[in-house]
């Protein structure tokens, strides 16, 4: 799926599956493409690649048909940008809470490569682009999407606003994927991903984009954490970014392991720490 493939699939509402990588190593790469994936994640923001290493990364995957979705680590668009110039072919943005933010990182993602006084004309509406710089502007960033991470009460009470802004080709935001980490502790119920008040205030959250045309999804970044993304799923969620490899070899080595023991007559192992991303 090339970057605009994989823009236009969520502009027309179908669904997208991926994961997040950590691993750099590049049997991971041969096994990942093997999976059919549309896309695959890869988080700046709380993983530590080696920035070389993460344009390759980026380059490899799509040059095997997958689309590299890179979080950056904060709303900014020069940091957009940079991800961009590394390979991404679509830009994941942490916790956004506020429309002035939306609209540069719009201008970083949509409009490249313009900047500065310009760029803020022709975003407010102020100038608009000549025929000729609005075709250029088009197929100079086809294959660019841009995608919000709605992980705040602020996040979501602006979500409408943030759906309204435009860009040169189209709609400026392109989706949303919510954080569930933060999203649970912004309405004061941390990590309580399965109670039944996070499931309906997630899966609220999802319909509503849904509803406005825009596509919406949740990176279940914990484990053990199927049947939350499955939740998603059933409210309509069109980008599946499911768990990640970490996340699923300890699951998936945990239930083989405890297998083996209860064969043997041992204790089964119930933990299910590692963190969140």
């Amino acid at each position: 799926m090339t970057g605009q493939e994989f823009r236009d699939a969520l502009r027309s509402g179908r669904t997208v599956y991926g994961t997040l990588i950590t691993s750099t190593s590049p049997k991971m790469f041969d096994l990942t493409v093997s999976l059919g994936l549309d896309y695959v994640f890869l988080c700046t923001e709380h993983v530590s690649y080696n920035p070389e290493t993460l344009s390759w990364m980026c380059r490899a995957y799509k040059a095997a048909g997958i689309t590299p979705v890179v979080r950056i680590p904060e709303p900014n668009p020069f940091l957009a940008t940079q991800a961009l110039d590394a390979g991404a072919g679509a830009i994941l943005v942490p916790y956004v809470e506020n429309i002035e933010d939306v609209y540069e990182l719009v201008g970083a993602v949509k409009y490249r490569p313009l900047k500065g006084k310009k760029l803020k004309k022709l975003l407010s509406g102020e100038e608009k682009p000549t025929e000729e710089l609005e075709a250029y502007l088009k197929n100079q960033n086809k294959n660019h999407t841009l995608l919000l991470n709605i992980e705040s009460q602020a996040g979501v009470e602006n979500m409408e606003q943030f759906f309204a802004v435009q860009s040169v080709d189209g709609p400026g935001v392109d989706g949303i994927v919510l954080g569930p980490h933060d999203l649970s502790t912004s309405f004061n119920m941390p990590e309580k991903y399965k109670s039944r008040e996070f499931i309906e205030l997630s899966c609220d959250i999802i319909r509503k984009a849904r509803a406005c045309g825009v596509a919406a999804g949740g990176h279940n970044g914990s484990r053990g954490s199927l049947d939350l993304q499955m939740e998603w799923a059933k409210a309509g969620a069109n980008i599946i970014l499911h768990s990640s490899d970490m996340f699923l070899f300890a699951d998936k080595l945990q239930d083989d392991m405890n297998r083996l023991r209860q064969i043997k007559g041992e204790k089964v192992n119930i933990e299910q720490s590692g963190g969140n991303i």
